[in-house]
């Protein structure tokens, strides 16, 4: 990363557009890089007019003769610059100082993130994360919506907020799932602290906890040692089929239509990430469930 002196001489060589191929390559790598873009972005949308120095010093000289005449005129000449100089500070107070970093995966994407202590967070398909980096080191505070794998190194306390319930770590390994009223965390290392609503949950490596909207919670065990979706597959045990047909919808960009379908059907079962057409005939031929896909769009799924 570079260090303070370094950024200052990088970012005035290239608002001077003096840096080679290769330092403007090192320099769209800095963290910062994309909101000296929106500050430049900003400052150009001001319409800066060109400033005479020579001829305004000039000016100045003349006026300083006369300074009780010519006062005014110097407050009615310099208020332009200094509504254009407090509108660059408000520019840097929006581009610099948001200290909020946030990550989002599309469609059947995985996303893995290095947080600033070195942990590891992977985001399975459709999910977001963010954090404030200003704090982390005294705060390793995150908020999810989504899906995500966490190798966290060991410290201070790490959370991970959801609108679910909060999971809160010293140093392991755990999968959150939260979308919704779907509410899921594993633990593959370690020990993880489940704080929900009013209840507290604590698991130990191998062990699961699920809470479901009108379902009982949940906990299990199992031998697994990371989620199967890091490997391309969607795995469910005695879930409700509308969460397998949304896990389907996100990793393939599809509309399931489900009229006449009982979407409270527990499913247990799995399907590949990454081949639609095995994935669709897996589910809806283990349901015994005919289907078809709307040649208007190819990304609508009929169930007949």
């Amino acid at each position: 990363m570079l260090n303070d002196k370094k950024d200052d001489i990088f970012l005035s060589r290239w608002m001077n557009k003096e840096l080679s191929k290769e330092g403007i390559q090192e320099f769209k790598l800095h963290p910062e890089y994309k909101h000296y873009i929106k500050i430049i972005a900003g400052a150009d949308a001001l319409d800066l007019k060109k400033y005479d120095i020579e001829k305004e010093l000039s000016n100045l000289k003349s006026k300083k003769q006369d300074p009780i005449k010519n006062k005014p005129n110097l407050v009615i000449k310099f208020l332009p610059y200094l509504t254009i100089a407090a509108s660059i500070v408000i520019i840097l107070g929006i581009f610099l100082f948001n200290p909020n970093t946030s990550f989002h995966s599309n469609y059947g994407e995985q996303l893995t993130v290095t947080l600033p202590d070195g942990s590891e967070m992977i985001l399975n398909a459709k999910s977001t994360a963010s954090f404030n980096t200003k704090k982390w080191k005294e705060n390793r505070i995150l908020m999810l919506d989504g899906e995500a794998f966490f190798k966290v190194k060991k410290g201070s306390k790490f959370t991970v907020n959801t609108k679910n319930g909060k999971i809160s770590v010293l140093g392991t390994q755990f999968n959150v799932q939260s979308q919704n009223d779907f509410f899921e965390v594993t633990c593959y290392e370690g020990k993880v602290t489940i704080a929900y609503q009013k209840q507290v949950e604590i698991l130990t490596a191998g062990k699961g906890y699920r809470n479901l909207k009108n379902i009982q919670p949940k906990s299990w065990s199992f031998i697994d040692t990371t989620p199967s979706w890091l490997s391309n597959t969607s795995s469910f045990k005695s879930i409700p089929l509308k969460y397998v047909f949304k896990e389907l919808e996100e990793q393939y960009n599809l509309q399931i239509k489900t009229v006449n379908i009982d979407l409270e059907t527990i499913y247990t079962g799995t399907f590949p990430n990454n081949n639609k057409d095995i994935a669709l005939k897996t589910v809806f031929n283990t349901l015994g469930i005919e289907y078809r896909i709307s040649q208007d769009d190819g990304k609508t799924v009929i169930l007949e």
